[in-house]
């Protein structure tokens, strides 16, 4: 595949704090390409270095094989939406769109099919004529997209678009958003804490911490086999689950959904049980006073010791770098993780 975009040892710094640490990757055309992580970590420091807004102190960064470190904003053709899609309040959703093309000296015989054409793949025509504030969180996402999509960019970059939005119009804007790139065959770089958006958006996920990427790769690849004892923690509805190895060398790392409870070498103290629909959700404390989550269909008491094994784990270094790739399953369902 081509790549649409290339970092190559790309570093920046804000006084003592790197937030990207000679970072080298690619995304690839019409790639829907995901960076995770928790907050400050810089994630939306990256996309400004890609859109121009932010200086880099040293690397290269290519956009369609075409060096633009150093290129100003208006002349990298990239699009992005912002966390806030930043519309024109005073401004119908019409004039929103045509906004970047009257920029760029289109007339308005240019600018009216362009507009009407976008707004359709949207659907978002019978909405042209109202103001920003007469629609919905879920409409102006759309009509962010749409200013960006008549602009024909090279590459969007989507800055936490969704985070706006409440939980049950979140939900079907993502299956939308991963439509409309879909159609329009684009490539797509969005940032987000939200491991469920990452899950169900990304072709591929980057995992930022401390400057660098700890991982890249399918979302259920890195759920399944992360490569440091901080990507098991971090990514997943329950965080990873560690006990010290019998050895001493290192650890065993392993999911809830890698437990089997009932009898078993291992035991461990109920301190929280919650139903969620069929499943009941452990808090343990278990071996060497390590926190251990499990699922069990009954309901233990608090205070109560539960047996269990392991059907599978992975083992970890001392250093918290993965040893091994262990025995994987085959990737989990939704309902085989719960949601704590």
């Amino acid at each position: 595949m081509t790549a649409k975009l290339e970092f190559e040892r790309v570093s920046k710094r804000f006084g003592n704090r790197m937030v990207a640490d000679d970072i080298s990757f690619t995304v690839d055309q019409g790639e829907f390409f995901v960076i995770l992580g928790p907050s400050g970590e810089g994630k939306s420091t990256l996309l400004r270095m890609i859109a121009g807004i932010e200086p880099v102190d040293a690397g290269t960064i290519r956009i369609d094989g075409r060096d633009v470190t150093d290129l100003a904003p208006h002349l990298r053709n990239v699009a992005m939406v912002f966390q806030n899609y930043a519309l024109y309040p005073n401004m119908t959703v019409y004039q929103n769109i045509a906004f970047p093309l009257k920029m760029k000296f289109f007339s308005r015989e240019e600018i009216e099919p362009k507009v009407r054409d976008v707004a359709k793949t949207l659907g978002i025509t019978e909405i042209l004529d109202r103001r920003v504030h007469q629609i919905s969180g879920g409409q102006q996402q759309r009509v962010a997209l749409a200013r960006a999509i008549v602009r024909s960019p090279s590459i969007f970059l989507l800055d936490e678009p969704l985070s706006n939005l409440d939980a049950r119009v979140r939900f079907g804007a993502r299956a939308e958003l991963k439509k409309i790139q879909r159609d329009l065959g684009q490539t797509f770089l969005f940032v987000t804490h939200d491991q469920k958006e990452a899950e169900s958006l990304s072709d591929r996920t980057g995992v930022l911490h401390l400057g660098r990427f700890e991982q890249i790769g399918a979302f259920h690849e890195i759920y399944e086999r992360p490569l440091s004892r901080w990507v098991g923690d971090f990514v997943g509805d329950f965080p990873m689950n560690f006990l010290p190895e019998a050895s001493g060398d290192g650890e065993l790392g392993f999911r809830t959904e890698w437990i089997e409870v009932g009898d078993g070498p291992y035991s461990a103290v109920v301190e929280v049980a919650e139903r969620q629909g069929d499943v009941v959700s452990l808090l343990c404390r278990g071996p060497a006073g390590r926190r251990v989550f499990m699922t069990a269909l009954q309901r233990p008491a608090v205070g109560e010791t539960v047996h269990f094994r392991l059907r599978q784990s992975l083992h970890f270094a001392a250093d918290g770098r993965l040893m091994d790739g262990g025995s994987l399953p085959s990737p989990p369902g939704p309902l085989s993780r719960g949601v704590p």
